[in-house]
């Protein structure tokens, strides 16, 4: 099944690729290799860090942190709300530091046992991880594929400029999410729910050998991300290393699907159709248009929220696409990511993190009513767009 999923996803990707990126090579080879030259690291990064956290994963890092988690003690906190602590500061440095795709697969089982051991609500402890998830990708570069896209497109001159413009409202989008989840974890939490039995409780097991360079890796990895040593060649060396690791402790655990192939290629081909696109003629026809709204606060909200409206409608990545042509200057984009990036939260495929996040909780077995994910979405995504960008 999951592999019938994969082709589906590789076949219109790969014909994407193909076709426009024959176009393009054509007709304007100099953008063909500025948008290789733009995408390229993104997606070595992305690459690289899907094989970090699997092969941590498979070692046992994310379980051994849980179980770590688990034994800790909260005074004067009940376990529920202790747990929801947990879970935010959980998802919060995933989701800076490691993206909120690795947020939506890694955080989530975590959360969902964190809350079946304490008692505490699963669907509430679920939206808490994929609200900060959204929300809180604005910080760093690499919180957010559309943030290195930004980064690697020239607006920024780096990391610490990127987040010398974004600190503010990536700050209040965060700020968001948590009082959000925390509204809807205090609503949910009057209903009394008892703590799974059947859940493990054991603390943490022995640290082996790969285990503990896992860990090791991990922890060398956070700072390094947000030096000035380029992000991709950070991650890239910390793979190295964990392949080397798994080639003398663990060979079965390497495999080609550590890497998702159909995300990097649909990412692939969404950006060189839109290269093909603004190529043609479109690039001038947005521009004139988005350019007009980058003179104003009312004009950033408005490219706010058509960023949002775009991503809800088709996703986060093709919409950034589709509108970073015509941003020029550091207002606009910040504009504009805070649309994609805060506001995809309404549609279960505005981005990937939520997609993936549906998939963990439904390999925890947790149903996932999409109606009231919806409505919630509705009420949050207007103040998640506004007021960030009033931050600006």
């Amino acid at each position: 099944m999951e592999r019938s999923r994969d082709i589906r996803t590789l076949v219109p990707a790969a014909a994407g690729i193909v076709g426009a990126g024959g176009w393009l090579l054509a007709t304007a080879p100099r953008d063909a290799a500025a948008l290789a030259e733009r995408l390229g690291p993104v997606l070595l990064f992305v690459a690289a860090m899907s094989v970090v956290v699997n092969l941590a994963a498979d070692a046992g890092a994310f379980g051994y942190l849980a179980a770590w988690l688990q034994q800790r003690r909260w005074p004067g906190l009940p376990a529920r709300a202790a747990t929801w602590v947990q879970v935010v500061a959980l998802a919060t440095v995933s989701t800076v530091f490691f993206s909120l795709d690795t947020t939506a697969i890694m955080v989530t089982p975590l959360a969902v046992v964190l809350a079946r051991r304490s008692g505490a609500d699963v669907w509430a402890v679920g939206l808490t991880v994929v609200w900060i998830a959204n929300l809180g990708s604005l910080l760093l570069p690499v919180s957010n594929l559309t943030n290195l896209l930004a980064v690697s497109g020239g607006m920024f001159g780096g990391t610490g400029d990127y987040l010398a413009t974004m600190w503010r409202p990536a700050l209040v989008a965060a700020a968001l999410a948590v009082l959000a989840s925390a509204v809807v974890y205090r609503h949910r939490s009057r209903d009394r729910v008892s703590a799974d039995p059947a859940v493990p409780r054991g603390a943490p097991g022995p640290l082996d050998a790969r285990l503990r360079v896992s860990l090791g890796t991990l922890g060398c990895l956070l700072p390094l991300l947000v030096s000035p040593v380029p992000y991709w060649l950070s991650a890239t060396a910390a793979a190295a290393v964990l392949v080397v690791v798994g080639i003398r402790t663990a060979p079965t655990s390497l495999s080609v699907r550590l890497v998702p192939w159909s995300s990097l290629l649909l990412v692939t081909s969404l950006s060189t159709v839109a290269a093909a696109l603004h190529a043609a003629g479109a690039a001038a026809w947005i521009g004139a248009r988005v350019m007009q709204w980058e003179t104003s606060t009312a004009g950033l909200m408005l490219l706010g929220a058509v960023g949002a409206l775009l991503a809800n409608a088709v996703n986060n990545i093709p919409a950034f696409l589709a509108l970073d042509v015509g941003v020029g200057d550091v207002a606009g984009m910040a504009a504009l990511l805070i649309g994609v990036n805060a506001g995809p939260v309404v549609t279960p495929w505005a981005s990937l993190a939520t997609l993936l996040w549906h998939d963990q909780l439904r390999r925890s077995g947790v149903d996932v009513r999409w109606r009231r994910f919806v409505m919630a979405g509705l009420l949050l995504a207007p103040l998640a767009v506004a007021a960030p960008i009033l931050a600006i």
